[in-house]
């Protein structure tokens, strides 16, 4: 089931673009990154987007992961300093809080439990999923070359997953309506440069439409099914 989709067609001022890309519905996955129980805004404007897509990979048996960010061990110890000085503290003077594995904080939210064993979540220390996880050899393994990515932080790990995946040869569609940041002017940001440089940039109406042009086309022919 393999078909071409714009790709950077909207981006109009970039000479560079690609704007159509034939990709294999069947070798495309859904990756949410770090909803965990421990984050709110801006949760609540995306997580419905993110249920849709989940939903709709699901219904078409297509993959669906999750990555988790904290710490794999209870004290923190396996995150680098920085990190522990930064990212663990609300504010300059907050105390340290560690996102540990097992707890409550670190765990995803209801809303998008997994079915578990047949979706994977996959744990993460770094920003990236790439630089912490097996999560390459994972997606090789299942034959994944399209990666629909959707998530928080946008302008944190959401890109940095994003551009790594990118970086490595996926073809990466980073859903503007399904990331979220704290800041509106950073969101911006990322889905400008991604859109133009590294991969594709669509709403979750657009990726449903793509893929379900996609699955609906006889396999044999290549020709859309019509009734």
């Amino acid at each position: 089931m393999k078909g071409k989709i714009d790709w950077q067609k909207k981006a109009t001022d970039w000479p560079h673009r690609l704007p159509e890309l034939q990709i294999d519905v069947l070798q495309t996955a859904l990756l949410v990154v770090d909803i965990s129980n421990d984050l709110s805004e801006p949760v609540s404007r995306v997580l419905p987007n993110i249920i849709r897509l989940r939903d709709f990979f699901r219904q078409q048996d297509l993959k669906v992961l999750y990555c988790l960010v904290g710490s794999l061990l209870p004290d923190g110890r396996d995150r680098h300093i920085k990190r522990r000085l930064t990212w663990h503290r609300s504010s300059a003077d907050a105390p340290e809080k560690i996102r540990a594995k097992g707890t409550f904080s670190y765990q995803i939210r209801e809303e998008l439990k997994p079915l578990l064993p047949m979706e994977l979540v996959i744990d993460k220390d770094t920003g990236s999923a790439f630089n912490s996880s097996a999560i390459d050899r994972l997606l090789h393994a299942m034959g994944i070359q399209n990666l629909v990515v959707s998530g928080l932080i946008t302008s944190r790990c959401v890109e940095n997953t994003a551009r790594d995946a990118a970086d490595l040869g996926y073809n990466v569609i980073l859903v503007e309506d399904a990331c979220g940041d704290r800041i509106p002017e950073n969101h911006q940001a990322t889905m400008h440069s991604f859109g133009r440089v590294f991969g594709s940039v669509k709403s979750t109406a657009e990726v449903i439409a793509d893929l379900s042009r996609l699955l609906a086309q006889e396999p044999s022919t290549g020709k859309e099914v019509t009734t």
